[in-house]
């Protein structure tokens, strides 16, 4: 065989080659296209399945949170908590989903306005001026702005009404002072001066039935 055929045989070889090379390549790199495709849709699908689960879920847990939600609102409304009960079931039902915490808020803002109103009704004062108090002694000064009130509408002696007045302010400078004291010494002091408050009352009372 000449050199000239040999050559030619070597070239034909090569374009040979590198033609099934080419498609050798193409066929793999259509192949990975279509693995990725495959791979691409079972990861859709797999999400897909992943999300409705959850979403099933989370409608199946918010449903079970508002059932339970509307029982302690409900036990709430019925009066069957004290204040250490609705404390605690407040802290517990902050962990519920969001769209549940207006519900509690609005139970609770409730309860305490109700609470609100009877200790201003208990004071003899509007909730309006029993807002305006603060403090421990809040309630106490409440009580005797009521009887300060009282006084304007009744009709007995202007020295009476002077000395209770002046025994009033007594008494609240001595819920000021029990501000500033530990909280066994302030719950004794404040028994002495609701004591204290009674007896005028209770004066005040006797005043009006002689």
């Amino acid at each position: 065989m000449s050199i000239l055929k040999k050559l030619k045989k070597a070239r034909q070889e090569a374009r040979a080659q590198a033609k099934a090379a080419k498609a050798r390549a193409k066929a793999e790199v259509k192949a990975q296209s279509k693995d990725r495709r495959r791979q691409q849709k079972l990861l859709a699908k797999q999400e897909k399945h992943l999300l409705k689960t959850e979403e099933k879920g989370l409608k199946k847990r918010r449903k079970h949170e508002q059932k339970m939600a509307e029982k302690e609102l409900e036990k709430l409304r019925e009066g069957h908590f004290n204040a250490g009960k609705v404390k605690r079931y407040a802290g517990a039902l902050r962990t519920a989903a969001p769209l549940l915490l207006p519900l509690v808020y609005r139970a609770l803002v409730g309860l305490k306005s109700e609470k609100e109103k009877r200790k201003a009704h208990k004071a003899g004062v509007s909730s309006a001026e029993m807002a305006s108090f603060s403090g421990y002694g809040a309630p106490l000064k409440a009580r005797t702005a009521g009887i300060r009130n009282s006084l304007k509408d009744v009709d007995l002696p202007a020295g009476f009404k002077r000395d209770v007045r002046e025994r009033l302010e007594e008494v609240d400078a001595a819920i000021d002072n029990a501000e500033f004291m530990t909280e066994q010494q302030r719950r004794r002091a404040h028994k002495t001066i609701s004591g204290e408050i009674d007896s005028v009352t209770a004066e005040i009372q006797q005043r009006l039935g002689e």
